[in-house]
């Protein structure tokens, strides 16, 4: 029975580990603690380990990724309504920030890779574009030869969205230097996570001088966001293991309905509305999480692509669609195509196994208000089509092998 086997989660926390856990629990219950919650050296700490590890100029950090998206596009200096080209298969919080910047996303449609589509790039680029914004889809590459070269030739800014990508590499250099800004996110889901933050890279002196003068601008994050934050740690250690015997999921919904930890996107944001206590200056208890997470950043990038591997290699059901392999990718999540997803997703259910459905609209959560994100059924057809059928499987840190061989064993019996 499925009670009696460990839960499987693709979302939920999958890169907690014990060290986070424990530099959580310090924060929380030590008082002493208390006064470095918000204020300390380790957002300054992370900046200076961005910049080694990328070799480049600049770094700087924020509250969240979305927060450092604006801030990358703030420090253009464009005019109001210039247009920023974006592929949907995207969040919400690209869309917003995009929009909160008063400037408007024109959506270019996606290719099999699940990254923009070059030639309809080509179709969707106007007079007004000024910015593309490149995603590297579940840490895949996109064709930077081609973009790059596009960009160039329209005199287009480059924001290299690197959510899922960071210590992906492109030709052995690494994604987010291509661009004139890179943008990271920590959330609680991506390749190093401390639940929320993020952060610009750049060598360009002169947006680093402006992104900076914004950057000092910021207050601190709130008490009460930085406490939930912390808590998400112990919520979610306690009760993923007990998930199916039902009480870890009674206390996960119990623990959401009292706000004792935080959300990953508010209501407001999915109708296009900002939320009070954002943007803000990155925690320092966030950034103390971070900066010891990156000991283990090339351990979590190989345990990825091992994983992935296992995947391709052993999944031969012909009813399920595996992405198309590359060395490049550190493939965040292993992601396929099925023609009936919620069928997929219900038996997997069953035998305690939750898949996750990045992204099942094109622009995500699916509950998102597309009329307010301003686009229009029909815009990009191919991502509409494969929002409808994609799946992901896990790659996380926490999963072994002989969790991936039932989640392969599931797929494979699946007709």
């Amino acid at each position: 029975m499925k009670v009696f086997k460990k839960p499987i989660f693709t979302g939920f926390a999958p890169n907690l580990t014990l060290t986070d856990l424990k530099l959580a629990c310090v924060f929380l219950f030590l008082p002493w603690y208390w006064p470095k919650w918000r204020k300390g050296e380790y957002p300054a700490k992370v900046e200076n380990k961005l910049k080694e590890y990328f070799g480049v100029e600049k770094a700087f950090v924020f509250d969240s990724g979305r927060s450092a998206l604006y801030f990358a596009l703030k420090s253009f200096n464009l005019k109001e309504g210039d247009e920023v080209l974006i592929q949907t298969f995207t969040c919400v919080v690209v869309v917003n920030a995009i929009k909160w910047a008063g400037l408007k996303p024109i959506y270019v449609d996606i290719g099999r890779d699940f990254n923009l589509d070059v030639e309809d790039l080509r179709k969707k680029n106007t007079t007004k574009s000024r910015v593309l914004i490149i995603q590297h889809t579940f840490g895949k590459p996109a064709d930077l030869n081609k973009l790059i070269s596009f960009a160039k030739d329209n005199n287009l800014l480059i924001i290299e969205d690197c959510a899922h990508s960071l210590g992906t590499k492109f030709n052995d250099q690494l994604l987010g230097t291509f661009g004139d800004i890179g943008m990271l996110s920590f959330g609680s889901d991506k390749v190093l996570s401390c639940v929320r933050g993020g952060a610009l890279i750049t060598n360009n002196k002169n947006l680093a001088a402006k992104i900076k003068e914004l950057q000092n601008q910021l207050l601190d994050s709130t008490k009460l966001k930085t406490f939930q934050h912390l808590t998400h740690y112990p919520i979610f250690a306690a009760t993923k293991p007990i998930y199916n015997w039902g009480v870890g999921k009674l206390m996960l919904a119990l623990a959401k309905k009292l706000n004792l930890f935080n959300k990953i996107i508010y209501s407001k944001e999915k109708i296009g509305l900002p939320v009070n206590f954002y943007p803000a200056k990155f925690p320092n208890a966030l950034a103390s999480i971070l900066y010891h997470k990156f000991i283990i950043l090339d351990e979590v990038i190989k345990h990825q692509q091992k994983i992935a591997a296992l995947y391709h290699e052993s999944i031969v059901n012909s009813k399920i669609i595996k992405p198309e392999w590359t060395t490049e990718s550190i493939w965040l999540r292993y992601t396929v195509l099925v023609t009936n997803p919620q069928k997929l997703l219900h038996l997997a259910k069953r035998e305690g196994i939750i898949l996750g459905n990045w992204y099942n609209s094109p622009i995500a959560p699916a509950d998102v208000n597309l009329k307010k994100m301003d686009y229009q059924i029909g815009v990009c057809p191919h991502d509409e089509k494969i929002a409808l059928r994609c799946l992901n499987l896990p790659t996380d840190i926490n999963i072994n092998e002989q969790e991936v061989k039932r989640i392969i064993e599931l797929l494979n019996k699946y007709a």
